[in-house]
């Protein structure tokens, strides 16, 4: 079996729309996730997609990754709101069907598509997928790949877990899915795989509903590398012991994280600011990344937190100018007086300015979004 995703999902880039992206920006050194998961379940054999052609033959089984292929998290919905088209991975999706599409013309394959954004295509499976799983793989790609199946499958919940066995994007090592704790020694042989990028990043829908067991967690991510979380909620910060995670993290003014905080699980987004919760966790060192919709930004601003605003009116670029120049100081990103007088300009003219402007064939806004979309990206890269 052969695995791959489209470019933009396999190399981890920014959500840009394609003509934003610039040439040096060329993705990340290992596969997603998701891949590595599914390489350890199958025995499959993880390929970059623009290799495909060299390794599909009659009968290949191809295994394709789909993250937000239709670009309809709210996310991507608010990026197409700003820049009039889909973000990149839309563009790459759409290009990948076509190159999967014509692979099918020339070989005998058939072609099994799951991952986080299958449920998209589900709405309207397109004709080069034999097989759409929609949901969890554990039990129920087996019995896929084994029976003459067409369609959609919905994925059986599971209890079994399989370890990675080589490294993966951002380092990205699961501990809990929705109300299941993976087992701690599948938790640990995948810190120890990761380990070789200096760093163990723990992801599950709330980090902090782990309950017992939390902070022994913790602490064996910390025999491995620099641990990062994913994402938290406002329920389970008011509930943990941010005191005790500060201090087994070691967390201090230079070595902060930025887990998305978000209202309930499954979001990413918060509406309403609860001050307490916000100040507790500033206190301890971690400054939440919050996606807020523009109106709510002002609130946020009074704390320590990395700001993506969601654009609900024309004001929009005002408040991405006011955002970038609150997440600069959180951050203390010295990038310069240069990109504040670019998005300042953005601002008074209300979005003309910064679609006009290139500077040696980059047009800027590449660098405002790598920094708003990614501003914490040193903490979730693999270490030198």
């Amino acid at each position: 079996m052969i695995l791959t995703s489209d470019p933009s999902t396999f190399h981890s880039l920014p959500p840009l729309p394609k003509r934003l992206l610039p040439n040096f920006v060329k993705g990340r050194k290992y596969p997603p996730y998701g891949l590595r998961k599914i390489e350890s379940l199958t025995g499959g054999i993880i390929i970059p997609p623009e290799k495909l052609e060299l390794h599909v033959k009659d009968g290949t089984l191809l295994g394709v990754y789909a993250n937000d292929p239709l670009g309809m998290s709210e996310v991507s919905k608010g990026l197409e709101t700003v820049f009039g088209e889909p973000p990149g991975h839309v563009a790459s999706f759409r290009e990948f069907s076509e190159k999967v599409r014509t692979l099918k013309g020339r070989f005998n394959l058939k072609v099994v598509v799951g991952g986080p954004g299958s449920w998209e295509l589900s709405l309207n499976s397109p004709d080069w997928i034999d097989v759409l799983l929609v949901g969890e793989a554990e039990l129920t790609l087996p019995k896929i790949l084994t029976e003459e199946s067409r369609g959609v499958f919905f994925g059986e919940k599971t209890h079994k877990f399989f370890p990675i066995k080589a490294p993966s994007a951002m380092a990205e090592v699961e501990v809990k899915r929705k109300d299941r704790k993976v087992p701690l020694e599948v938790v640990e042989e995948e810190m120890k795989v990761q380990s070789t990028q200096g760093m163990v990043n723990l992801i599950s829908d709330d980090l902090f509903s782990y309950g017992e067991g939390l902070i022994p967690l913790l602490s064996l991510g910390k025999k491995y590398g620099k641990v990062l979380f994913s994402q938290i909620t406002l329920q389970s910060s008011s509930e943990v012991d941010l005191g005790k995670v500060r201090e087994v993290l070691g967390l201090n003014p230079k070595d902060w994280r930025s887990p998305v905080l978000s209202e309930g699980k499954g979001s990413c987004t918060i509406g309403e600011l609860d001050m307490k919760v916000m100040g507790e966790l500033n206190r301890n060192f971690i400054y939440p990344m919050v996606y807020v919709h523009e109106e709510r930004v002002p609130e946020f601003a009074q704390f320590k937190s990395i700001i993506i605003p969601l654009p609900t009116s024309q004001r929009y670029y005002e408040v991405l100018y006011r955002s970038w120049v609150h997440n600069r100081r959180v951050a203390n990103l010295r990038l310069g007086r240069i990109l504040d007088y670019v998005l300042y300009k953005n601002a008074v003219t209300n979005g003309e300015y910064i679609r006009r402007l290139k500077l040696r064939g980059i047009h800027l806004v590449n660098l405002l979004l790598i920094v708003l979309g990614y501003l914490v990206n040193e903490l979730t890269s693999p270490l030198p």
